[in-house]
């Protein structure tokens, strides 16, 4: 066995014969060491630097002598506070947008009440004087045409672009 161990650490075993042998020394427990003299060995002869065989030992030794540290696990919080301080940001979020955006600006002025009751000047409906050249009904006819085509009207327009304006004079009024 000698010889195949020192054939082994030279590299002069075919494939077969290395498997073989690398079998029998993971059986016997006992060759390693002679595995250590023959690498010592021929470290010596090649002039290579001495490499400790022992250290995989001595680390394993040290790390059995270190002592055990124990870390406590941290207590965590509750589990009700997580959700429930996400729950009042969300509700902070939400007033905040719609405060800003119900908030009356300062352009926009509210109704204020009125400092005494309304004149009867106010209340009697104005006449208005109706156009009755057929040229001023046509501009005018062209002109809510237009303002229909392009008034914004909201989200649904539906047919109120398609409808044609349609006019009635009353005589006598």
């Amino acid at each position: 066995m000698k010889t195949r161990l020192s054939a082994l650490m030279d590299g002069e075993l075919d494939r077969h014969e290395m498997l073989e042998t690398l079998r029998t020394l993971h059986a016997a427990a006992s060759l390693h060491a002679e595995i250590a003299a023959y690498q010592l060995i021929g470290d010596a002869l090649r002039d290579e630097t001495e490499l400790d065989l022992e250290l995989s030992a001595r680390v394993m030794a040290a790390i059995e002598q270190e002592p055990v540290v124990v870390r406590l696990a941290l207590r965590r919080e509750s589990g009700w506070q997580r959700p429930a301080l996400a729950l009042a940001a969300s509700a902070a979020g939400v007033t905040l947008v719609a405060w800003l955006a119900l908030a009356p600006t300062a352009d926009h002025q509210l109704p204020a009440l009125a400092a005494g009751p309304a004149s009867s000047d106010q209340l009697r409906p104005r006449e208005v004087a109706l156009a009755s050249d057929p040229v001023s009904r046509q501009r005018m006819q062209e002109y809510l045409v237009a303002h229909q085509v392009y008034a914004p009207v909201g989200a649904m327009n539906g047919g109120a672009n398609h409808v044609r304006t349609v006019s009635m004079a009353r005589e006598g009024r």
